[in-house]
This record gives structure tokens, sequence and C-alpha cells, in this order.
């Protein structure tokens, strides 16, 4: 341990790395499996989401990863055994992307190398990278085992094994089979994709009305579509067969504009009435829908569109090789030579793109590997119902359920380079006869006929496919070893709503396929953290927040609790900078308070030192001293404090715990009892330190979990101060400590801060300066207030900064007021400028009742209301009212004066 000496004012940079050394030294993170599970205190135990090995850490991980550092202190804290899983995660898509685009400025591309070079060159970009994101979650202070040999990532070896082997297991039970189906393909990545991994995005674009004449060249049916180049590959046009505007043509053949093909016109009740003309051009091979009415009526299958997004030579002389964008233009200028065109409409619609790269997404028929969903799907649901696993919000199970009740098939292959290769082995010679062969390790020879030639399916796993394994891969799967019998199934899983069904569902799945436990009880879920404008942060819009930009700003401890007190579970985050200004304060604000205390600790004999160890040691001696009403108040306070942020805890409400720790700590410690502290008699004195210094302590171990460097800093410091054995945080043991604060106590004190709250504020309304002394009257008082205010006289002058006081029978005159149920609080009006002040407040009352307008016009506003966010609706609704509050409050000083 390093001694501790505070400096005037607080930097937190060489304190943090002061702590993360201190910390790594200790092997302060590191957890031991037992050889049994202790029933009555099992270990806490949380896998890390991997980041992808894609580049630096985002915002969206700083919250992550905050959010999960909060869990582990604390329940370390209460004694708990703790296990938190680092690891990384290779990315598929993604990484191999981000690669490309280096290989991109270096004028080459992955196929110039090779597919061994380029993994090799992946290899490399992952050991740079990944070593980037273990440094930032050091950074952020991160309570991870970070030693190499903890480490876990997707793609070395023991995962490799897992993947192959629940690869082999799945084949084996007949669920994963290959076949022709229609798949989302991104031209860009070159490969297929799952459909969850297709994002949808609203754009602008047009509806064509395109004329298909009669195979006699009579009028024919008029068809409305958003995608005229892939007419190419029409092979019917479908009409409702209750359509009375085109039900006589069923039976009929047409002629498929600028080619020379007779199509069929079939009668379909899949067919939307409402959307374009009612007529539907059918593309068997280029749309999900048009496939399977091309499969009920027999079509033919017509690819125009490649792999790579041009057109085919089926596409025909005129458009083949054209860029499908390209061929678009062309075919609607050729539509239009031909007077096929008949309409042309701006169209706003939902179109599929790629989850990675952006680009719109072309369905085609391709043959993939599939996993059968339906029958792993069901034990997810009956987990969920029967409350094994439990979401926080709940709000979040129903979407979670509607996603599994409708599950399809997962298209689990890739044909990328980067990530598992599928474990899928073909005999060379006769690869059309013999049956593949799944192994990790290369076969030695072919099972069907012995041929020792053999070649590897080159296509890879879905990325999602090995993090699916991962509650249990991490801990040696399929090997039963020590670690996987203490660890799994883990506590809870803390991730963002965004990769409910990429993941956390897939690992719910794949824990009870392959160990027949869910892999976690608890799943918490977060939203994602926008800008203050609440658009998501993205490169493109220029709004993406560095986490360590803002670290070496404004201290670790004051990014990690702006983004705790700002998560409400399942909601999205608007993060301004402004925030992080606040959370700063607050740090300053402990610290200063923790200096004062230390400074008082400095002015004290050697036997009150003393005292005050005996008393932060057992604080339950201190219910035997005599104590003041504050005195008494505050323990009440820090009891009923330690109360309430363990229940929020338990909860995963992280952001009341944070808020109620703020609260206490900058009001009810430090703007109150620090304060009447001061007032304290020097025969009293081991009493009020011994209670700052208990209290201090108590608050700093509940800031520990979500501002480790600065709350173990003030604590190591006030122990070498008091003489006690100096210890880290998170293996120190608090004793329960009880004190409730009678009702009368509680009236009382309830009374004084009201009054002295009131002072403070007609202060601040009437621009009074905060040192000025002033004499206060009191109208209307009560006898038992009275009889508080007679007790308490210094203690409301010290705090009030008031020189005097009287009581009055009625409200006197020239005086401004403040009404409180008990007592009204006057001052002359001779303490100020009444024309300034005027002029001040009419100024802010034009200001507040334009905003009152403004907040007006939008809660009046139906399409807000139903459209914006529900916390967004809540806050101007709370604005509204405070807007009023304060408006009221004018017109009543204005009366007034």
């Amino acid at each position: 341990m390093n001694f501790v000496s505070l400096s005037k004012t607080y930097d937190p940079k060489p304190v943090e790395e002061k702590w993360l050394k201190s910390w790594a030294e200790a092997n302060l993170f590191s957890s031991h499996p037992k050889d049994s599970h202790d029933s009555e205190n099992p270990p806490f135990v949380m896998v890390i989401p991997p980041p992808n090995i894609t580049g630096a850490l985002h915002m969206g991980h700083a919250l992550n990863n905050t959010l999960q550092d909060i869990m582990v202190r604390f329940w370390k804290m209460q004694g708990k055994e703790v296990n938190w899983v680092p690891g990384t995660d290779h990315g598929g898509i993604a990484t191999q992307n981000v690669v490309e685009k280096v290989l991109k400025a270096e004028g080459k591309k992955r196929t110039d190398l090779g597919r061994e070079a380029f993994l090799e060159r992946m290899w490399v970009w992952k050991k740079e990278c990944g070593n980037t994101i273990l440094e930032q979650l050091r950074r952020m202070g991160c309570a991870l085992d970070l030693r190499p040999e903890n480490m876990r990532f997707t793609m070395d070896e023991m995962r490799g094994r897992a993947v192959a082997e629940a690869f082999k297991r799945l084949w084996e039970k007949g669920l994963i089979y290959r076949g022709e189906r229609m798949i989302n393909w991104c031209v860009r990545c070159g490969t297929a994709l799952s459909d969850i991994e297709v994002e949808y995005e609203e754009r602008d674009s047009k509806l064509w009305h395109i004329h298909y004449p009669l195979e006699d060249g009579k009028e024919g049916s008029v068809v409305a579509t958003t995608r005229p180049e892939s007419m190419l590959g029409d092979t019917a046009v479908a009409v409702h067969p209750e359509d009375k505007r085109w039900k006589h043509l069923i039976g009929k053949k047409c002629r498929l504009p600028l080619t020379q093909r007779i199509i069929p016109i079939v009668g379909d009740k899949a067919i939307d009435l409402k959307f374009g003309t009612g007529a539907l051009k059918v593309t068997p091979a280029h749309d999900p829908v048009d496939f399977e009415i091309g499969q009920r009526h027999k079509l033919d299958l017509v690819r125009v569109i490649g792999l790579d997004g041009k057109m085919t030579s089926e596409a025909g002389e005129s458009y083949a090789g054209l860029d499908r964008d390209a061929c678009r233009k062309k075919v609607v200028e050729d539509l239009k030579a031909g007077g096929f065109l008949k309409d042309e409409k701006p169209y706003h619609h939902s179109v599929g793109v790629c989850y990675r790269c952006n680009q719109v997404i072309e369905p085609l028929l391709s043959e993939q590997w599939f996993l059968k969903m339906a029958g792993l799907a069901q034990k997810a649901i009956q987990a969920s119902k029967s409350k094994k696993v439990i979401f926080y919000p709940e709000s979040w199970e129903r979407p979670y359920l509607n996603w599994l009740e409708n599950i399809r098939d997962w298209c689990i292959s890739r044909q990328i380079w980067w990530g598992h290769r599928l474990p899928v082995w073909y005999c060379v010679k006769q690869a059309t006869v013999c049956q593949p062969m799944v192994s990790f390790d290369r076969p030695a020879q072919c099972v069907s006929c012995g041929n020792g030639e053999l070649e590897q399916d080159p296509d890879v796993l879905d990325t999602w496919f090995s993090s699916g394994l991962w509650p249990f891969s991490v801990f040696g799967w399929p090997e039963k070893t020590k670690d996987l019998n203490y660890y799994y199934p883990t506590t809870v899983l803390i991730t963002g709503y965004e990769i409910l069904y990429l993941w956390v569902a897939r690992m719910v799945m794949m824990g009870l396929e392959f160990m027949e436990k869910v892999p976690f009880k608890d799943v918490y879920i977060h939203g994602i953290v926008r800008d203050k404008h609440g658009k998501k942060m993205s490169k493109s819009l220029g709004n993406v927040v560095d986490p360590l930009v803002l670290m070496d700003k404004y201290g670790t401890d004051a990014m990690r609790f702006a983004l705790a007190v700002q998560t409400v579970p399942g909601r999205d985050i608007q993060f301004a900078e402004e925030s992080l200004v606040g959370a700063r304060n607050f740090t300053n604000k402990i610290y200063n308070a923790t200096r004062y205390i230390l400074m008082s600790l400095d002015q004290a004999s050697p036997e009150v030192i003393q005292k005050i160890s005996h008393y932060v040691s057992h604080p339950q001696e201190l219910t035997k001293a005599k104590l003041d009403l504050a005195d008494r108040w505050i323990l009440g306070q820090i009891s009923q404090t330690a109360k309430s942020v363990k229940e929020s805890m338990v909860n995963y409400r992280v952001d009341e715990a944070a808020r109620i720790i703020y609260e206490f700590l900058w009001g009810d410690f430090c703007d109150w009892y620090v304060e009447i502290s001061k007032l304290s008699s020097s025969g009293k004195k081991a009493e009020v330190l011994g209670i700052a210094c208990v209290v201090l302590e108590r608050c700093l171990g509940h800031l520990h979990p979500i501002m480790p460097f600065i709350s173990e800093e003030l604590e190591q410091a006030l122990s070498e101060k008091l003489g006690l054995r100096p210890g880290y945080l998170l293996k120190k043991e608090f004793s329960d400590f009880q004190f409730a604060l009678t009702a009368e106590d509680a009236d009382r004190i309830r009374f004084l801060k009201n009054l002295i709250t009131g002072i403070r504020t007609l202060r601040s309304e009437y621009n009074i300066p905060p040192g000025k002394q002033i004499e206060v009257q009191y109208a209307k008082l009560e006898s038992r207030s009275a009889v508080i205010l007679k007790e308490n006289e210094s203690l409301i002058a010290h705090l009030a900064k008031i020189q005097g006081s009287i009581a009055a029978d009625k409200l006197p005159s020239k005086s401004l007021y403040y009404p409180l149920s008990e007592v009204t609080i006057c001052i002359p009006q001779s303490e100020v400028d009444v024309n300034k002040l005027k002029s001040r407040l009419d100024k802010e009352r034009s200001v507040i009742q334009q905003e009152l307008e403004n907040l007006s016009r939008q809660l009046e506003d139906k399409n807000f209301l139903s459209r914006a966010p529900e916390e967004k609706v809540d806050e101007i609704r709370q604005r509204h009212t405070q807007v009023k509050q304060r408006q009221s409050r004018i017109e009543e000083v204005l009366k007034n004066l």
C-alpha cells in the first residue's frame, strides 16, 4: 500500500495510475474455483460481452463495462467470491472489413494476398487491437484479471475446439443441414447474413408503375415496383383472386417488357391489395415473398443479379455486367422509351441494409448451411416463462419471446475468410458420393472410401455461433473442468438491447442445448449512448465521443458516475459532455470535504485520534455517546442510505444508487452536517469528528463501485490519518451499523432544513449576497416551532447567514416573505434594490412564458405524443411542471414587491 498525502486540489491522473498499478500488483481481481458450491453464498459470475477487435472502444463499451464493474465491485464488497471473465471477440465480418480498408489504403485486396497470408495479417491485427482494448478496459478501472493467461478469445484453440464440438453435436442430431434457400446477401462484404443481421432504414425512393401487355398485345396489368432492375428476372405476374381490377386476367399470359419472355398471370392470396396497383411482378430468384409464390405456382427461377451485385447474362445483352444501380437507371430509361412506364411517384419505404457496412441487402438464392431453430427456441421460451431467465427491465421479455416464437432457421455460413472455418471435410476423389466429415482436426482419410485427399469447406461460421457458446466455452467446455463445474451457470448478463436477438437469445438456446441449464439467471438490458440531441453516435455524423478523451479531461471517476447516474434500465442515454462537468464537481466536493476532515484531525490530540479510531472501527459505540440532534440525524441518514443503496444495486438500479449517494454526500453530509459540525464545542470534538469519519468512510465504501479511484484514495488517507490498518476497499469488511431517527427528531430536523432552505431561497430570489448578514422576522410561528428555533439559534444563524431574528404576530409591512406550513419567513424590503429586482423578474417571466408555450404545444401535439419515446414525453411533462411552478413563484414575488 502507498502512503497517501492529499494535495490542495484533486488531480485524477496520478491517482488513477497509482491505484491501477497497486490493484494489479495485489492481484486483487483474480478468482479461484472451489471444490463445491456454498448454497448459502454462491459465487457472483459474469462473462464480459467480448468487444470486437475492430479498433478502440466507444461510449457504448464505456457504459457497458462501467455497469459490469459496478456490479462486480458491489458484490465483492458484499463478501461474494467474484469472477468476471475477460475476453475479446474475433468479430467476423466487422473485423475483416476493417482490415480490408487498411489493405485498400495500401493499394491491395485480400485476394491479392491469398487466404493464408490474409489470415496472418488478421492475427497481427488481433494482437495489436486486442492489446489496445485491454489497456482501455484497464484505464476504465475494470476489476478484470487481465493477465495474459486469463484472457479468452473467441478464436483461440480452446474456443475453436468448443465451436467444432458444438457443430458436430448439432450435425449429428440432424439440426444442421445444407440447402439452397433465399438468403440475405451483402454485396460489399461478399457473404450471406442471417435475418437479424439485416437492419432496416427509412429511405426516400420511387415507385414505378409498369405496363405488362397481354401476350396478344392487348391491355394487360400494371404492376408497381421499387426495383425495376429485378423485372428482368420476372417469371409471373400475381394478383389477388378477389381483386375486381385484375381477377379476370388470372390464367392468361403477358409479355415481359424489354424481353421476349411470355409469363403467366397467377392468382395468389398473399398479394397485398393496398400496395401499388394491386398487381405484383414476381421475381422468385430475388425476393423472399416472390420465392414462396414461385414455389406454390411452380415458377421458373431466373437469376439476373449475381453475388457481385452485377447483372448476369440472364438479364440480357443490354444489361449484363451493369451494376444493379446502373441497371435500374437504364431499365427505367428503356421502359420510358418503349412506352411501358405509366407512372413514377416519390415513395418512402423501409430498406434492408447490412448491419456492418450499411449496403443495401440483395435477396438471393444460395446454397448455405443452416441450423434448425424451432426446437431450440421452444426450450428458451419455456425457460423464460418459468422465470429461469429474468429480464431487467421486465418490459424486454415480451419482444424476446415474440422473436423466439416467430424464429426461422439460422443461416450460419459466411463467405469470408476471418472466422471459425466450418469443421466440414469433403473427399476430393468422390465429393458427390462420399459423405462429408465433421471434425476440428483434419481426418486421416475419407470414412466412405478411404481416400486421403480431403479439402475443408471454405466457408466460416457466423461470428454469433461462437459467441453463443461464450458463457460455457470460457470455462473450458466441452471438457468437464473445475471452472465449468463451479462457475456455470453465471449470475447475470449485462448487455445492450441491440444484441438481444443476435446474442442473448442464442446464448440461452445454446446453454440449454449443451449444458441443460440457462447460462445466466438475470439479464440486465441497458440502452445505447446517443448524443445530446438523441441521435445515434456515428463517424459520418461527426458526433462520436471518445471515452479516453473524456477520462483524460475530467477523470475516469467522473465519466463513470455521469454514465451510471443517467442509466435507466432499458432506456437510451442522451449524453452531453456537460454531465461530466457536474460529475467532476461532485468529485471535487468529496475531495474537499475529506481534506477538511483530515485537517481537523491534524489539530486533534493523540487521545482524540485514538477515540475517533475506535468509533470508526466500532461505529455502534457512537450510539452510547451524548449526541446532538444533527448527530443523530446524520447517523440515521447514513443508515438509511446504506439500506437504499444496497436495495437499488440488488435490483440493478445503478442510476438510483448513484443518485442516492450523490444526494447524501453533497447535500446531507457536505452541505449540512460538515457545516453544522463547525459549530461544535471543543468538548465534543471526538464525537463530532468521529461521526464525520464514520459517515465519510461508509460513504466512500458505497461510492467505491461507481467511483473506485477517488474512493480508494480518500479511504486510504483517512485510515492512515487514524492509524488504522490500511486495506483495499474491495476487501474491507464494514461492521453492521444501524441507527434509526425518532419521529420527533425527524420532524425537528425537517423543520430546520425547510426554514434554512427558505431563507436561502429568499436570498437567491432577491439577489441578496450570500455573505451579507441580514435580519429575519418569523410570522405565524407555531409554539412548537418557536421552541425548535430557540434551541437552534446559533445553527440557523451560521447556515443562513443572519445576524438576528424576531417573532412577529402578523406579516410586517414592506417585507419580503417566504411561506412555510409552520412559519412565514420575512426580510425587510430595504435589503434589496426593488427596481433592479423587478426588471430582472419581468425578463425572466417573459422567457418562462415563451418556454411554457413551447412545452404546451408539444404536449398538445398528438403526433409527438404517439411517436416520441416515453422517456422524452415524461421529460417534457416534468419540465412543464417545473416551469409552471417557477412562473407561479415569480408572480408571487412580484406581487409581494
